[in-house]
């Protein structure tokens, strides 16, 4: 019985747990459209997925621990504009976290584990920079491990355990969706098609590849600026992977509400190439990587404080930076478009 939900809880049983040796498991993300074919709730089926999964295994291995899953919570920032997606800001995102995790560790509870399945980058680094601020003020470690493990996968860094759990190689059309980016493509239809493959509506298997435009003045001026960094004698990789998260999202925004560069487009990747296979796959990647984090943090192998990602480290999508920058951001943006 160390595998709880916290809406059965009362109060006796809450004052009962020993709070340093529980770990709350919190997940969050919003209803967003997902292509033509995946449900609204793509994203919190995947964070669901991740509590819950993560949770049992460490319940497992911990037989003298508590386990909490708490209920999702149906917040997110950087959706898809189209009717369907419940959109916040980013602020928004930032204090309801903070927020939740502060009531934790002001019960008494040290282990706060946020999961998440939405990688839009304002709402990662808002959910990062939240499982920050509670970890500093109130000694609780709270932290979100989502990022990281999926960042890691669709990146290709798993394919050695990908072709060894399928038994055979990828198919260069499987590498390049699983490589093309990712909403709604190939690695979230596999997920779905293990999950719950009556909620993948039929035709999916002929949805190409495709993706949201890049926002051209912003990408140009990024280059400039990059190329120059690199004359320096810089490293520019992961500069130019932020760039293109940040101009690919913002094209994405303008094409999805003003047209820009076509009609509107409500995936990235290839759902064409997914498979149930993939997706159990995928699934066991997301789950074990997030178990391995929370193991690393309650054993004291890693500070809470450092389980973050790419999403952490563009200050310009940090929460507050740009409102408190004011026309000051608003005057640099506006050069770099103009450069």
């Amino acid at each position: 019985m160390n595998l709880r939900n916290a809406e059965e809880l009362s109060y006796t049983q809450i004052r009962e747990i020993d709070k340093r040796k529980t770990v709350c498991f919190l997940p969050v993300s919003a209803l967003e459209v997902h292509g033509p074919h995946l449900p609204l709730g793509m994203d919190l089926y995947m964070a669901r997925w991740m509590a819950e999964e993560a949770g049992r295994r460490f319940a497992a291995n911990h037989p003298d621990w508590t386990v909490i899953q708490y209920p999702p919570l149906p917040l997110g920032t950087d959706e898809l504009p189209l009717a369907g997606s419940m959109n916040t800001n980013q602020r928004t995102v930032y204090t309801g976290l903070r927020d939740q995790g502060e009531s934790l560790a002001r019960a008494g509870f040290e282990y706060i584990v946020v999961t998440n399945g939405h990688g839009g980058p304002r709402h990662a680094s808002g959910i990062e920079a939240a499982c920050r601020r509670v970890s500093r003020k109130t000694g609780a470690g709270m932290f979100s491990p989502s990022i990281a493990v999926m960042h890691a996968i669709i990146t290709g860094a798993h394919f050695d355990f990908i072709e060894e759990q399928l038994g055979r190689p990828l198919s260069d059309a499987e590498r390049d969706g699983m490589l093309s980016g990712e909403h709604a493509g190939t690695w979230e239809t596999s997920f779905m098609l293990a999950q719950n493959p009556d909620l993948v509506e039929e035709g999916y298997q002929h949805l190409a590849k495709n993706g949201p435009p890049t926002f051209g003045p912003l990408q140009a001026a990024g280059e400039k600026f990059l190329a120059f960094r690199e004359k320096r004698g810089a490293d520019t990789s992961h500069s130019r992977e932020v760039l293109g998260a940040i101009t690919g999202g913002l094209g994405w925004l303008l094409n999805t509400r003003y047209g820009y560069a076509g009609p509107a487009i409500s995936y990235q990747g290839t759902p064409a190439v997914a498979s149930a296979e993939i997706g159990h796959i995928f699934r066991e990647l997301l789950a074990n990587g997030c178990h391995e984090l929370v193991e690393d943090v309650t054993s004291g192998r890693k500070s809470a404080v450092d389980v973050r990602s790419i999403a952490s480290d563009p200050l310009v999508i940090q929460p507050g930076v740009l409102s408190g920058l004011g026309m000051a951001a608003a005057a640099v943006i506006a050069l770099l478009v103009l450069l």
